[in-house]
């Protein structure tokens, strides 16, 4: 399936049940798959403020430990 499209249906039931962790990280985890890093780390927050034991809070630790560990003078010397 086209991420564009399940992005946009997790939105729509998003609508419906704007306090859903599991929705959120969903989300979260589809922007993240886009590359959209900075969407997805704040779905991971949501998702974490309203389950702090969910799989949200788990994303979004993993995900500020790659963006620390991110150096870009490494990339190019």
């Amino acid at each position: 399936m086209d991420i564009d499209k399940e992005i946009k249906e997790l939105e729509a039931r998003l609508k419906a049940d704007s306090t859903n962790p599991t929705l959120l990280y969903e989300l979260g985890r589809l922007y993240w798959k886009k590359g959209d890093k900075a969407k997805a780390i704040t779905h991971y927050g949501h998702s974490a403020e309203l389950d702090p034991q969910g799989p949200g809070a788990i994303a979004l630790e993993q995900a500020r430990s790659i963006m620390n560990f991110y150096n870009p003078d490494l990339l190019n010397p």
